[in-house]
């Protein structure tokens, strides 16, 4: 919910709830976006970051790579462990 709607909704100026989130993002210490921890199970497979390797320094994404390297990959923590077919 983008955040003017939320304002309205709780009638709370855009700015306050701007300057909150800011405080639990700092709060948290990392840049949630960004973080897998932070991602919704159901949105990994799309996510642009969760499957980037590097394989002697080439960054490549990981759903190219054959199965046994990709269940290498989930078995390091390289990529995350989505069922089979999920993540292609």
């Amino acid at each position: 919910m983008p955040a003017y709607q939320l304002s309205g909704l709780l009638t709370v100026p855009k700015s306050t709830i701007a300057a909150k989130a800011k405080r639990i993002r700092d709060a948290v210490g990392r840049d949630a976006p960004t973080d897998l921890q932070f991602c919704r199970r159901e949105l990994l497979a799309e996510h642009p970051l969760a499957w980037l390797v590097d394989v002697d320094s080439l960054i490549i994404d990981a759903r190219m790579l054959p199965a046994e390297l990709q269940a290498e990959a989930r078995g390091r923590g390289l990529i995350p462990d989505l069922p089979v077919g999920q993540a292609a």
